[in-house]
């Protein structure tokens, strides 16, 4: 069996929980935190934090046809972007590789990509944005930009693994071609040890949020998310759901569900000072604040 906090007991049934909450309408509300979170705190997680680009999200998006429980609606659609490769030291757990001599390089970059097109003919503000995204330094990006026309930028990236941790390095050749009418094309090939490394820096992918529907079986439940899925052609699924028995848990997690606490939820509106974690905040710990609603609030350890 499947050990969760989303399982019922005895002492969660004799809190007080906060204010009821719309799902959907926390869902159409919530900030940027509470999307990754989505993402990163779901069980099993979708991504890890640090492979979490850019997210949004759509609410209530038609099905193109009904699901068995009536339902002709996808609850919210997910959109984020998921990094695939990181810049060497675009952050501290990707520092620069130590190739001290060539049989080192020679080692790590034996296979090399086909030429690829990054940007085509798009304007200059565009491709200095992409560059960095991809976490290039303003400097890097002005010398990918003014290459000759022979020339290329070489960088060091890594790979992720689906564990999220950095794979060997591999070699990154970038060139630019810049026009008369302002665009400018970028394109790279890539010098790897074994495997290719996948896309540029990130892919974007569309996953489903379903809201359970405790009144509905899990068989029907379970019908609708893959309606779902199948729409949006993607093998993953989150469940906003609450107190499921442990063998639902199972059940959904088998299936390939991940599972997110329905009252993280409500917690993105309703609020209170006295019991939340954030202790950045100057109202932390507050009887009289008059705050009630909070996109940042964080319950303490055992406040819920």
């Amino acid at each position: 069996m499947v050990s969760s906090p989303l399982a019922p007991s005895s002492q969660r049934q004799q809190t007080a929980l906060p204010v009821a909450v719309d799902p959907q309408l926390a869902l159409a509300v919530a900030d940027d935190v509470f999307l990754r979170s989505l993402l990163s705190e779901s069980l099993p997680a979708i991504a890890h934090p640090h492979e979490i680009g850019t997210v949004t999200v759509e609410v209530g998006v038609p099905l193109p046809c009904h699901s068995s429980q009536g339902q002709g609606r996808i609850d919210a659609v997910l959109t984020f972007e998921h990094i695939n490769c990181v810049l060497a030291g675009s952050y501290p757990e990707a520092p620069l590789p130590d190739v001290s001599n060539h049989r080192e390089y020679q080692a790590i970059t034996p296979c090399h990509s086909d030429l690829a097109t990054l940007a085509h003919n798009v304007p200059l503000a565009e491709a200095e944005a992409l560059l960095a995204r991809s976490g290039f330094e303003p400097d890097d990006i002005q010398h990918i930009l003014n290459l000759p026309n022979q020339g290329w930028h070489k960088s060091w990236w890594y790979s992720l693994t689906p564990e999220g941790f950095l794979t060997v390095p591999f070699q990154r050749h970038i060139r630019s071609r810049c026009y008369t009418d302002g665009t400018v094309t970028l394109q790279f090939k890539d010098h790897y040890a074994q495997q290719r490394p996948e896309a540029f820096r990130s892919q974007s992918q569309k996953l489903p949020v379903v809201v359970h529907s405790p009144q509905v079986s899990f068989c029907d439940n379970l019908a609708h998310i893959n309606l779902s899925r199948q729409t949006l052609s993607s093998p993953q699924a989150i469940l906003i759901a609450d107190d499921l028995s442990e063998l639902e848990i199972e059940g959904y997690i088998r299936q390939n569900v991940s599972l997110y606490r329905q009252r993280s939820v409500e917690f993105v509106i309703s609020a209170s000072c006295r019991s939340c974690a954030q202790a950045k905040c100057p109202l932390q710990g507050v009887d009289s604040s008059p705050v009630l609603a909070c996109r940042s609030f964080r319950p303490v350890d055992g406040g819920i």
